[in-house]
């Protein structure tokens, strides 16, 4: 992520964005929610699913160190 930059593909960062948009709309917005059968998530549950993109993350990060800084096996 360091070495291309996080802001490199605007397009990608633009159907993220519709995505989180729409899929708030569809939560959050009261005529949608009858349509699609949806409920508004409580803020607790809304702040647990918060973390997760973070968690992944920061796992993947010290995977990547760890394998970075692994010795390499002898055949």
């Amino acid at each position: 992520m360091r070495a291309i930059g996080f802001f490199t593909n605007p397009l990608l960062l633009a159907g993220i964005a519709f995505e989180l948009v729409f899929t708030a709309a569809l939560v959050y917005v009261p005529p949608l929610q009858g349509l699609f059968g949806t409920a508004a998530l409580p803020l607790d549950v809304v702040a647990l699913i918060a973390i997760f993109p973070l968690l992944v993350w920061g796992t993947d990060e010290l995977r990547r160190l760890r394998r970075r800084t692994r010795k390499p096996a002898c055949n």
